[in-house]
């Protein structure tokens, strides 16, 4: 998408920046705050009083929130050959701004949650550098997941299967992962996945379809996109116990490593140099400071996936001149705006963001 960056603002006012850019210049740290926060953290805790029991599930979640941020910031090969850094009592008061509580269950000597918890980027990556591991924190356009099940399957597996991939905090990798609704049934096929594609403003789908047979679990992942087919393979897990909570734990497992796949392939291309970006500069069109608002919003929103760098270059009373930088193409750039309820447009002025509907 070509930038005119200054053709249709002739008639506009350069204003001060600074009552303006706060906004959205959180958008940068806010992607980042989103990569540095990890979700679905289950923990089981159990203590002489409750209040030990859940000092106990925070201090679990520390270290399983940071073992996950670790594997999601670093290259596999790297991270065996230096190993994992293990931060131990204090240090962990230096790495964690804050845990969210997702979910909870508590009785006198038990807690059990669903915890978010979110790490300080600055702490975290000098502690990954200092060990000799590259920290890889660039994200990629959003991904299609399609939670299938087997014919036969018991419903209550197909539901924990479902369950595991809505509740396991995939949004915030650096290849953000969409679950599809639960209409989305059947073989792969691009045709039926193409509609909840667009809604999700993503390019391709993953159906990873459940079969469990005995004490073995496997996901088989094929991915979809308007031109292709591409088998991912199986992925696998053995079930340590007859118990729902087994199945889940193996169930998570499963999404865990089918999830790898992805996150995998997208490092080795961001340190390959073989994404695909690009940067423009749009000229934001507004009636109103309400609209003007909508259009911050939505780029901000947009950074925790596609949109990176954004300026502010000019404001005006009826537009403003933004610029940023996003990654995938154009027309993933255009429908990930449209979920935020902004509309991308090119014009022979260059390209323009607008209030869908106005």
């Amino acid at each position: 998408m070509k930038a005119s960056p200054w053709a249709a603002f002739t008639a506009l006012f350069l204003a001060a920046l600074c009552a303006f850019a706060p906004g959205l210049a959180s958008a940068q740290s806010a992607a980042s705050g989103n990569v540095y926060a990890v979700s679905g953290v289950y923990v089981d805790e159990t203590a002489n009083n409750a209040s030990a029991a859940q000092q106990a599930g925070f201090t679990a979640a520390y270290r399983i929130g940071f073992d996950r941020l670790v594997r999601r910031l670093t290259a596999p090969a790297e991270l065996a050959a230096r190993g994992m850094p293990a931060p131990q009592g204090p240090a962990f008061d230096l790495l964690v701004l804050s845990v969210d509580v997702e979910e909870e269950r508590r009785s006198s000597t038990r807690y059990i949650g669903r915890l978010t918890v979110r790490f300080n980027a600055e702490t975290v990556g000098a502690m990954l550098r200092q060990q000799g591991l590259t920290v890889i924190d660039a994200r990629t356009s959003p991904f299609l997941v399609a939670p299938i099940s087997a014919p036969g399957t018991a419903e209550e597996t197909a539901a924990l299967w479902r369950e595991v991939w809505t509740q396991g905090g995939f949004g915030n990798e650096l290849a953000p992962l969409r679950i599809a609704a639960a209409e989305l049934q059947g073989a792969p096929a691009w045709d039926s996945a193409a509609p909840f594609a667009q809604q999700n403003a993503t390019a391709s789908a993953l159906y990873a379809t459940l079969r469990v047979q005995g004490s073995t679990a496997t996901a088989q992942l094929v991915e979809v996109n308007a031109s292709t087919r591409r088998d991912r393979g199986e992925v696998s897990v053995r079930i340590q116990g007859t118990d729902p909570a087994a199945l889940r734990a193996a169930l998570a497992v499963l999404a865990d490593q089918a999830n790898a796949q992805l996150q995998n392939e997208w490092k080795a291309r961001a340190t390959t140099g073989g994404s695909e970006r690009g940067r423009i500069s749009a000229s934001a069109l507004y009636t109103d400071q309400r609209q003007w608002e909508q259009i911050k919003d939505a780029l901000e929103a947009a950074a925790q996936s596609v949109v990176s760098e954004i300026r502010i270059e000019a404001v005006g009373r009826q537009g403003a001149l933004v610029s940023f930088s996003f990654v995938g193409n154009e027309s993933q750039l255009a429908a990930e705006l449209s979920r935020r309820g902004v509309r991308l447009d090119s014009t022979a002025n260059g390209p323009t963001l607008r209030v869908a509907g106005r």
